[in-house]
């Protein structure tokens, strides 16, 4: 047990005096301040030389820590930094969150993460030390030291730990797979136990959580800041680390709808239940080819987290009577062994095509919808979530599109002129470019272009380069623009804009 450096009494000035020691460590020792001249309570936090500690304090204001300025104490303290903080809220000992109820475990964390997301761009975030932190009636939470972070995995996890740490008392910061949390926390409950537990080391040393947006959307909640802002990363940086629906380049509006009317609820049906809303059975997918959908699809298995299964329609081709059906099924039972699971289907008007249309040679395929139909019945409630992809929705069966069984029809549409400028960045991200190439103006340009089209268009640029052995500028892009036209053409967008969207337009 470590000795604090000054004693009760002992005078700081004519007007402060320490009262008693709050926390004592090697790195830094926190007092209560005795004050006849401030009315809100004072602490006083002597330290080492931590780098970008003065920054940090400097930077604490409002409740429930406020920098008051640094304290010039006598050289013979083998602490060299000190600070005055006035406080408000309520200081966190070992035993402080004991006691909560399971809502207010929820709460707390979300004090903890808004806290992080505060300064995890500055590659910083608050320690949660009992001891040196303190919580606002408000729920805010500060620090007096911050953890340094080298990228926002590391951030996910420390927050994690601290959380779990906060908690029961136990470092799990270097453990590998530690016991849910509610097993040494009986109020935590199933959610955040199984949360923290997708942020922490798994028992192959991987984590499920990687980025404060996925967090976020774990919790229910809207993103307050993309994976983008995170540690100023660059795009293709920040996509080649992101997970699931955070790497996919731009298209914002469609990641939003996705967390908004499917994660959300499959990740935290008790919320939509309390309004009477079910968890959807499934979507689809549709839009012109090239754009992603399958990209997109498998981004957001991973989102989820779930046991992931893929019906490839070519595969499940049989010589046998009833082949291709008892497939289905053992996909189907797979999944709902290892719920909960997506089950992603690719090409699915192969699959499901309208039964009006099929011949009588085609008959087998009729008893293949049938099968569709009945595992989609009641996906849900077995914790199964379909998501079909296609380019032509209307030779899918209507009986399969109608709600109850795909519940959303969502359409992909091109990459807008964000996506496009970060799938170029992204696909010259390690290739030697001109500063004469205008990225904004050159992803204007390319209205039309598909997700594949783009990555094509920079390999020919970039072939263009080689054989005149120059970085790649804007004449390589020029030439391969004149030899590389758009596969989607406005009149082809407008056809799948008009195909009905079930509240989607």
């Amino acid at each position: 047990m470590n000795r604090p450096s000054l004693p009760g009494g002992y005078s700081l000035s004519a007007s402060k005096a320490v009262e008693k020691a709050l926390y004592v460590s090697d790195e830094i020792e926190v007092y209560a301040i005795q004050s006849s001249t401030v009315t809100a309570p004072e602490v006083l936090a002597l330290s080492v030389s931590i780098e970008g500690l003065r920054e940090w304090w400097a930077s604490l204001e409002g409740a429930p820590l406020a920098f008051k300025g640094f304290y010039d104490h006598p050289p013979s303290l083998k602490l060299p930094i000190g600070a005055f903080f006035e406080t408000s809220g309520t200081f966190i000992t070992e035993h402080y969150y004991r006691q909560i109820t399971s809502s207010e475990v929820r709460e707390a964390f979300e004090a903890v993460l808004d806290s992080a997301l505060k300064t995890a761009a500055l590659g910083l975030i608050p320690s949660f030390a009992p001891g040196l932190t303190w919580a606002a009636t408000e729920g805010v939470v500060t620090s007096l030291l911050p953890t340094i972070i080298t990228s926002e995995e590391e951030g996910v996890r420390k927050l994690a730990s601290a959380f779990y740490r906060l908690l029961t008392g136990i470092d799990v910061s270097h453990r590998t797979n530690p016991a849910p949390l509610s097993q040494w926390f009986r109020n935590a409950g199933p959610e955040i136990s199984r949360i923290l537990s997708d942020c922490l080391l798994d028992e192959k040393g991987k984590q499920k959580t990687r980025s404060f947006a996925k967090l976020e959307s774990d919790l229910g909640r809207t993103p307050l800041q993309s994976s983008a802002s995170i540690l100023g990363t660059s795009e293709p940086e920040r996509l080649d680390r992101a997970s699931g629906l955070a790497k996919v380049a731009g298209m914002h509006s469609l990641k939003q709808l996705l967390l908004d009317e499917v994660v959300g609820p499959v990740r935290n049906p008790e919320r939509f239940r309390k309004y009477g809303l079910s968890v959807p059975n499934g979507i689809l997918l549709y839009g012109p080819p090239g754009c992603g959908k399958t990209y997109i699809a498998r981004a957001l298995a991973e989102e989820l987290g779930h046991h992931f299964v893929e019906i490839v329609p070519s595969e499940l081709a049989s010589p046998y009577v009833h082949g291709s059906v008892i497939r289905i099924r053992e996909v189907f039972d797979e999944a709902a062994a290892n719920a909960p699971a997506v089950v992603f289907i690719d090409e699915f008007e192969a699959l499901a095509p309208n039964r009006s249309d099929l011949g009588g040679f085609q008959q087998h395929k009729a008893e293949e919808v049938n099968e569709i139909l009945t595992h989609l019945n009641g996906a849900s409630e077995r914790k199964i979530f379909v998501v079909a992809a296609t380019n032509r929705p209307e030779l899918i069966d209507p009986a399969i599109r109608r709600t109850g069984r795909l519940d959303k029809l969502i359409y992909v549409s091109p990459p807008d002129r964000e996506a496009r400028e970060e799938m170029l960045r992204l696909h010259l991200a390690k290739r030697p470019v001109s500063r004469s190439v205008d990225l904004p103006d050159l992803s204007q340009e390319l209205t039309g272009y598909s997700a594949s089209d783009i990555k094509f268009l920079v390999d020919e640029a970039a072939r263009d380069a080689l054989i005149r052995n120059v970085e790649i500028d804007e004449a390589s892009f020029r030439r391969a623009l004149s030899r590389i036209t758009p596969s989607i053409p406005p009149e082809t967008e407008l056809l799948y804009q008009s195909i009905e969207q079930r509240g989607l337009i």
